[in-house]
């Protein structure tokens, strides 16, 4: 069955006339009741009682009339919505994050994309940083926010810088270095480190481990491991171990811990996007982005357009 099928059909039933609907639909009568036939045929009844004096509906043609106005409608309806999305104005905008980790920017400019664009609603994807470039790729989300070291060697992926970022320690406020204001990772020889369970856990050793040689030695792990934020500065807040974490990490300023300064090289965060995506309404957000943060597309993509 195509759509014309039902417009045709439509027409017909309305005026109960076949030359009429002809007429309003500019076509032909012959190839309007060919239409008709090829319908009745695929539906195996028939859908007009027809003579030369009149046409009346059958009981299945009633049927038929009742739904087809919905049907139409509804039709319409999703023709306009997917003409107002290519143009901005309708559709969902997912943003994918991991809400443990608070960068400030994002809720500013959520609300800055909802006043330009009240008509598109946006979604919020709460995910762990390594199931995001999944969710990018999978459909799931426009965008997501990474360390420029999680991107570096993906050629399917565009990003933009947003923000640098100093990496903080985290120690119980207990530990011999809570009063302090900075500390050097030199300091740290002889901690034991708490690193979390699940994906992130080899990327995160990686990290303390790559920062510690720099710092003239190799680092103790802890046998205990966290299993969520919240985990982690339990384990810290009690003194089982330390922890290097993002300045910006929503968990650096919970009772019982404390956050200090160190001398590791800043981390670069990126928005992130897949280089085929071609969403208006990503590119209407990258803009947002760009102006809050100064930023530019990375020379691995650039939006597309």
């Amino acid at each position: 069955m195509e759509l014309r099928h039902l417009r045709y059909f439509q027409a017909v039933s309305r005026t109960l006339n076949f030359s009429r609907a002809a007429e309003q639909l500019h076509v032909a009568q012959p190839a309007l009741s060919r239409q008709i036939r090829d319908l009745e045929a695929e539906l195996g009844t028939r859908l007009f009682d027809r003579n030369r004096v009149r046409v009346q509906l059958t009981d299945a043609g009633r049927t038929l009339a009742s739904h087809v106005p919905k049907l139409l409608a509804e039709l319409d309806l999703a023709v306009e919505s997917v003409r107002a999305t290519q143009a901005g104005t309708a559709g969902k905008l997912m943003i994918c994050n991991d809400w443990r980790v608070s960068i400030q920017l994002i809720p500013a400019t959520v609300i800055e994309f909802r006043t330009r664009h009240p008509g598109v609603e946006v979604s919020l994807v709460d995910l762990p940083v390594h199931e995001q470039i999944t969710a990018l790729r999978a459909g799931r989300a426009h965008i997501c926010f990474q360390g420029a070291e999680a991107i570096s060697s993906r050629v399917d992926l565009a990003s933009m810088p947003i923000l640098r970022t100093e990496i903080k320690l985290l120690v119980s406020e207990q530990h011999r270095l809570a009063n302090r204001r900075r500390v050097r990772l030199t300091d740290l020889r002889n901690e034991t480190f708490i690193q979390p369970i699940g994906k992130d856990e080899a990327s995160y050793a990686a990290f303390v481990a790559q920062n510690c040689r720099l710092a003239g030695f190799s680092p103790i792990f802890t046998p205990q491991k966290a299993s969520s934020a919240e985990a982690l500065v339990t384990l810290v807040g009690a003194g089982l171990g330390i922890a290097l974490i993002p300045g910006f990490a929503s968990i650096a300023d919970r009772p019982f811990v404390r956050s200090i300064s160190t001398d590791c090289e800043p981390i670069e965060i990126h928005a992130v996007w897949l280089r085929t995506e071609g969403s208006t309404l990503l590119r209407e957000y990258l803009e947002i982005v760009k102006a809050h943060t100064g930023g530019s597309p990375s020379p691995s993509g650039q939006p597309s357009s």
